[in-house]
Parts: structure tokens; C-alpha cells; sequence
């Protein structure tokens, strides 16, 4: 619900009225607009991002109970205003920079599901067979095309580029249709993979796939696949974040909980932020929650601007649930973060301040 100022020709007793809350949102909105409000500008060619509309201000009941997501959740962001949440047996989609969401859940006898970013009536569920849904989970239909064998295929992403790619883990194989399952492919290059992450690179069609430690670039969506340096120490990755900008092309967080920046064929130790999820963004931006998926104690989101040599905590985040997925494009200063009560929260200007975006995700009506 979006609340209403007060007429223009309210009288000065009834100014005194509006909510303090107001006067926050039109401080962000001041900020999202002014190009010194990252301490950076805005990279060439990217469109500042539109202001994220913050849900009513009414105080509402603490949450008691974790968000629909769960624990473990992965966000992704793609275009202005599009976002998929994702975990193992349910998934979230956004179609208005997360103000209001469609859920999705696997049909009966299937397992693992993923939404579109830019269609949250569009999904894909795993298990022995693959199948589709393009009406939000109401029905859902065979792959037009029988997959190569080798089940259970495990939904990995739906590109945040085209929602007719999908990627598949089966047999320790990444598998891939360009066309809605039209036509099936096992990308060749790569070794058995062993709880892979693969996240959108910088340009279209571009994807980075990491398997234990070692990291792989996707050229067009896996036509070419290039091995790039290990995480060092022989860590695995456990999260891994594209880059925009800056001197770096990688964020990654590896098994040991240490963050790392891959600068030119180089990783680099980072230090000085939370241990939970990771994302980036454009002019080199770094944003990390604490997760830990905890009620009742706050939420926080750290946030750099030069690389992780620095970290500065961010404002406005939830006082009751730890923040437990974060997301970003490599070309944008426009973050979205998860709260493990089901909360979304946004940031217009680069991870530092936030508002409250919906609670359309929560377990109960809050």
C-alpha cells in the first residue's frame, strides 16, 4: 500500500503530522538521485535505477516464524525490476522490483524448482523428469523434448537474460536447452560437478559456474567454456558474485568462510565483513549480509566501495531477522535483500540505505 502526503494546502499543524517516515523515503529518493551518493559515480552508460517504493510505514508484529524461503535461500535480479528468489522446494518471483510476488512450488513427485526473473508465471521443476509451469505452479507440462538421460535433474537457474535458457545439474553434468526444452545439451569441458554455483557474468549470455574450487566463464551460455584461476588454499566456493567495474571480476566466498576478489588471473583475501550471503554490483560495489537465520536479533548488510578494503554498515535493515540472500546486477547500483522472516528489503543507492520493500514473504500474514 503506498501511503498518501497530506494536501499541499494542509495547515502547519497538520505538516507537523506526517510521519517521520516519510521524510526517510524522501531523504533515499534525494540520494538515489545525486551521482556523489555512492562516493562514486555511476559507471558510463549505466541507467540510475528507479527508486525502490517502500510498503506502508504502519508498525506490524515482530515475526516469530522463518520466511517462506527458508534457510538457505539464493535471490537473483535481472532488468530494473525483475527478482527470483529460490530454495530448495519453493521459489519466489517479482515482477515490480519486489513489492509484490508469485510463489511456486514443485507439482507432485518432482523436486527442486526455479523461477523466471523477468516472468514469475514461469518455472521449472526437477526430479526424475523435467517439468514446466507458465502459469504461476496451476498446471504444469512435460519438456517438449525428452532430456538426455541420467536423473535426477536438478534445476539450477533460469536465465535472468532470456527465460528460454535453462540449466540443469544431472550426473555431475551442467545441461542447458536455448529453447525451452526444444533441444537438450550436456556442455562439454567440464569435469564431474560437485555442488556447482553459477551466477550471470557482465554481459548478456554470460555465466560463471564454480565446482569445488575451481571456477569456470560460460561464453554464450556455455558455447565456450574457459577455466579461470582456483580459489586459493584449495577452497571450495560456496557463493560466488559478477562484478561490475572497478578492478575485480569475481567475488567468491569460500569454504572456510573467507571472502576472496578475483583481479585479473589473481584472488585476493578480503576481510572486515559479515559471513553470510554476497552480491556486487556496479563501480566495483560489494555487499555482504550476516546471515546466520536468526529471528528476533537484526538484520545487517555491510557494504564497500573500494574493493573490500573498507566496509561501512548499511541503515534502515530489519531489527528482528538476520538478512539471509542479497542480489545485484554487475551494472547497477539497485540491491534486494531476503530477510529470513520473509522480508524484502531494497537499497536504490548502492547497498547503503534501506526500506522495506514487501512482507508478502513471510510464513504468516504479518
Amino acid at each position: 500500500m503506498t501511503r498518501r502526503l497530506p494536501p499541499a494546502a494542509m495547515n502547519g499543524m497538520k505538516l507537523a503530522a506526517i510521519p517521520v517516515a516519510a521524510i526517510v523515503i524522501g531523504i533515499l529518493v534525494a540520494l538515489a538521485s545525486s551521482p556523489s551518493s555512492l562516493g562514486r559515480g555511476h559507471a558510463l552508460g549505466t541507467p540510475v535505477p528507479a527508486t525502490p517504493s517502500p510498503v506502508s510505514a504502519t508498525p506490524v508484529q515482530s515475526v516469530t516464524d522463518p520466511g517462506i524461503l527458508g534457510k538457505g535461500p539464493q535471490l537473483v535480479a535481472a532488468g530494473m525490476q525483475s527478482l527470483a528468489g529460490m530454495s530448495a522446494n519453493r521459489a519466489a518471483g517479482s515482477a515490480d522490483g519486489g513489492k509484490t510476488w508469485t510463489t511456486l512450488v514443485p507439482p507432485a513427485g518432482a523436486s527442486g524448482v526455479a523461477i523466471d526473473p523477468a516472468n514469475p508465471q514461469h518455472g521449472i521443476a526437477g526430479g526424475g523428469a523435467i517439468k514446466v509451469t507458465a502459469d504461476g505452479g496451476a498446471t504444469w507440462k512435460a519438456a517438449q523434448t525428452s532430456p538426455p538421460p541420467g536423473a535426477p535433474y536438478v534445476p539450477l537457474q533460469v536465465s535472468p537474460f532470456d527465460g528460454n535458457i535453462w540449466f540443469f545439474v544431472h550426473g555431475g553434468k551442467l545441461l542447458r536447452t536455448r529453447d525451452s526444452s526444444a533441444t537438450w545439451r550436456d556442455i562439454a569441458g567440464l569435469p564431474a560437478l560437485n555442488a556447482p554455483v553459477l551466477v550471470a557474468g557482465q554481459t548478456f549470455g554470460q555465466f560463471y559456474l564454480a565446482s569445488g574450487g575451481t571456477i569456470f566463464s560460460l561464453v554464450d551460455n556455455g558455447q565456450q567454456v574457459l577455466t579461470l584461476a582456483p580459489l586459493p588454499g584449495g577452497e571450495s566456493v560456496t557463493a560466488l558474485a559478477s562484478v561490475g567495474g572497478g578492478d575485480a571480476t569475481l567475488f567468491a566466498r569460500g569454504s572456510n568462510g573467507g571472502l576472496f576478489l578475483l583481479k585479473g588471473d589473481k584472488w585476493s583475501a578480503v576481510s572486515g565483513a559479515p559471513a553470510g550471503p554476497i552480491t556486487a554490483g556496479a563501480n566495483g560495489i560489494l555487499i555482504v549480509g550476516n546471515g546466520g537465520a536468526k529471528l528476533g536479533s537484526p538484520g545487517i548488510v555491510t557494504y564497500s566501495t573500494d574493493s573490500g578494503a573498507t566496509w561501512r554498515q548499511a541503515t534502515g535493515l530489519p531489527y528482528d531477522q538476520s538478512v539471509e540472500a542479497v542480489a545485484g546486477q554487475p551494472t547497477g547500483v539497485t540491491f534486494v535483500a531476503y530477510g529470513y522472516g520473509g522480508d524484502i528489503y531494497g537499497s536504490p543507492n548502492g547497498g547503503r540505505d534501506w526500506v522495506l520493500l514487501s512482507r508478502a514473504l513471510r510464513s504468516r500474514a504479518g
